[in-house]
């Protein structure tokens, strides 16, 4: 019976024309197809470099705030190379390449010669580093990253008075604008490129027999003098560790130096509960305090009521840049989410404007903005994101905890049914004084 089916079945077929269909199918032809469209991928896509490291905005992440993730002005490597409305600083990046060119001539008259042949060495490593195809030919791509990268250990030379201290008539240094507009470009996750590419063009245009800073130390004492999200004393500045030589390009030392000593390590992400934010904790008797910053923004503490948290800053570029690190923590397989854990904590915290200003008295935040536009930052910050490992996963069952207890929940209670207003704030002073007065109308009558 089943064989009897299984004719019936075919003939069907047949007469459909699918059992002709499928005898018409060259299938040599659509392996070969096949095979000729994975060998593409494997060749084209950098993603399964070793290397890879500096990547395209998911789309995901990408359409919650586009500005965010594209360059003002300047263009930084090759994902955002020739845009019409970025082609006007290519000048302003020429006259820095110039400028450092010229320097350098005095003691080395080749030297544009050697770095054109030393980044060509450099180029295939460098191409392997972006998840998407580079679309420039290889001329093409050495001079961008020659030119960029140049115009880069230019401003950060000039910016710190370093061999070549700026001009009063500088394209960048003598417009605040326009240096604003070029600190919020640096920090994009498409407009980078390779760190050894910056390294070994620095090494090879500093003064000979003279002893100099590492770039990336140079690179941090610029975010310092900057202040990038917190600003440091000049204790802090002079402070260095070896690992941010590990930085790939410049969003990640920023990363990792905001992170400074922070040891990453947290808890799978299983059942995680959301504190409070920071008014009701008030009211439940957790006071705020400005905690030190030394061992960078994620050193967060909460001991005896108190929540510890190091200063932050928020300006126009805080966005663009919290967005742009968060981006680069959920591509990049090697990075811990630690600022990604950092920001849901905050946005926990922050709810409305009155949360802002609760954070502002305690000195933890340093608001530049309206309390209602910093709020809403914080408030969309991290959607679309995916942390499996939460850094503050300990800190904050410590939190709920003490909130739990029975003295902070009858204070929160009490202070949310009687403070909620300024009438009901008068109602109780006006009940505590008759009080007052019934207590001294008793002992007085006592007395008599």
């Amino acid at each position: 019976m089943e064989d009897s089916g299984r004719d019936d079945h075919h003939v069907a077929c047949t007469e459909n024309g699918f059992g002709s269909s499928m005898s018409n199918i060259d299938t040599g032809s659509v392996e070969s197809d096949l095979r000729s469209s994975m060998d593409d991928i494997v060749s084209e896509n950098s993603m399964l470099s070793t290397r890879c490291c500096i990547f395209q905005t998911p789309k995901l992440l990408f359409r919650n705030n586009e500005r965010s993730f594209l360059p003002i002005a300047f263009s930084i490597g090759p994902l955002h190379h020739g845009k019409p409305d970025l082609a006007e600083t290519e000048q302003i990046k020429l006259k820095y390449t110039q400028d450092l060119i010229t320097r350098v001539s005095e003691w080395n008259d080749t030297i544009l010669k050697d770095l054109v042949e030393e980044i060509t060495s450099l180029e295939e490593k460098a191409r392997q580093c972006y998840n998407v195809p580079v679309k420039f030919s290889r001329d093409e791509f050495v001079k961008i990253l020659l030119v960029d990268g140049c115009f880069l250990i230019e401003l950060f030379r000039k910016y710190g008075g370093q061999d070549s201290p700026a001009s009063p008539d500088d394209p960048v240094m003598s417009r605040g604008c326009m240096l604003e507009v070029v600190d919020r470009d640096l920090f994009l996750l498409e407009n980078q490129i390779p760190w050894m590419v910056l390294d070994r063009l620095y090494r090879m245009t500093s003064f000979p027999n003279r002893k100099t800073m590492p770039l990336t130390q140079i690179a941090v004492m610029y975010f310092n003098s900057n202040g990038y999200i917190t600003r440091q004393s000049s204790k802090m500045s002079s402070c260095w560790r070896p690992s941010l030589e590990k930085s790939k390009h410049i969003l990640e030392l920023l990363r990792n130096k905001l992170i400074w000593h922070t040891t990453l390590e947290g808890c799978l992400n299983l059942n995680w509960e959301l504190i409070p934010c920071a008014s009701s904790l008030q009211e439940a008797g957790v006071k705020f305090k400005k905690g030190r910053s030394i061992n960078g923004i994620l050193d967060i503490k909460f001991s005896n009521g108190v929540l510890e948290i190091p200063s932050l800053i928020i300006q126009e570029t805080t966005e663009a840049i919290f967005r742009n690190l968060i981006s680069f923590e959920q591509c990049y397989h090697r990075c811990y989410p630690g600022i990604t854990s950092y920001v849901m904590l905050l946005d926990c915290l922050i709810n409305t404007s009155k949360d802002i200003n609760i954070l502002c008295e305690s000195g933890i935040i340093q608001n530049w903005l309206n309390p209602e536009e910093a709020a809403q930052i914080f408030n969309k910050l991290y959607q679309d994101t995916s942390v499996s490992q939460f850094y503050y996963l300990e800190l904050c069952g410590e939190v709920n905890k003490y909130c739990r207890r029975r003295w902070p929940r009858w204070r929160a209670m009490y202070v949310r049914n009687h403070f909620s207003s300024p009438w009901a704030i008068a109602s109780q002073i006006f009940a505590a004084m008759m009080l007052i007065l019934a207590f001294l109308q008793t002992v007085f009558s006592i007395k008599k």
